[in-house]
């Protein structure tokens, strides 16, 4: 009898630590819980592209010409994309959208202050406050905050909160940290629009947005991916050259339309 109590005890025993181990595979191949913050915002829960009608100024990545090594290595991760087992769960952005956001203007899906221009209804047209900020805008003068603006990849590890695939730029210098601080300090006095991270705000390059959890696994694989194409670009392309600064009206995050360039 007790050799029966003692065989039992330690199937049991067994049976506990198989399922723990089962466990801890569950656990580490389960999602992350909750939802990526740009789904019913600007992308579907299927990765479809929402509509996002509004207004922004950006320096798109040059494609062609003596400063297009940094497009050329951004497509060339495009191209890698596909075989990534956790690009399924993101929406890959058109290489020709690729660019790097001055300061967001307003949208159709933001209508509060200090988002929406200060001193206009948050329920004027769309269209009507496009044509009043382009206005403002071809009145402003660059001045010394012109370009061109020489920016560098940021080698460091993206945070933990952070999803796949944000491209992260530092201005080359603090010289040029100076002037686009200036810049975007200026324009958000023209535009009426100054949000709560204005000062702190990290300019980049934006390549796709999640639209799915990811596994821990499909975490940690973006994130080496990512590491190795950072170190690719900044052999590559060390200083990324960006021309003078656009006025572009957008639909969604596939085409950014360039209205004129700032003067």
């Amino acid at each position: 009898m007790k050799d029966s109590i003692t065989g039992r005890r330690s199937f049991l025993a067994a049976g506990s630590a198989l399922l723990a181990g089962l466990s801890t595979v569950a656990r580490a191949t389960l999602p992350e819980q909750g939802t990526p913050p740009d789904v019913g915002r600007k992308f579907f829960a299927d990765g479809q592209v929402m509509p996002f009608a509004g207004n922004t100024i950006i320096c798109h990545l040059p494609q062609q010409g003596p400063d297009s090594a940094p497009f050329d290595a951004l497509l060339d991760i495009y191209r890698a994309l596909p075989a990534r087992s956790w690009a399924r769960k993101v929406a890959v952005l058109p290489p020709s959208s690729y660019h790097m956001t001055i300061i967001g203007g307003a949208n159709d899906k933001e209508r509060r202050h200090p988002l929406w221009p200060a001193d206009l209804p948050l329920d004027m047209p769309m269209a009507e406050c496009d044509r009043i900020l382009g206005e403002r805008l071809r009145a402003f003068r660059l001045g010394a905050e012109a370009g061109p603006y020489r920016m560098r990849v940021n080698p460091e590890a993206p945070s933990a909160k952070e999803g796949p695939l944000t491209m992260r730029l530092l201005p080359f210098d603090e010289a040029e940290e100076r002037k686009l601080r200036r810049l975007r300090n200026r324009l958000a006095a023209v535009l009426g629009i100054e949000d709560a991270g204005h000062d702190t705000y990290g300019f980049h390059i934006t390549l796709a947005y999640q639209f799915a959890a990811l596994t821990s696994a499909e975490d940690a694989a973006w994130r080496a991916d990512l590491a190795q194409w950072k170190q690719q670009i900044i052999a590559r392309a060390p200083v990324i050259t960006l021309g003078p600064p656009e006025y572009c009206l957008l639909a969604d995050m596939f085409a950014f339309k360039r209205q004129f360039y700032l003067e």
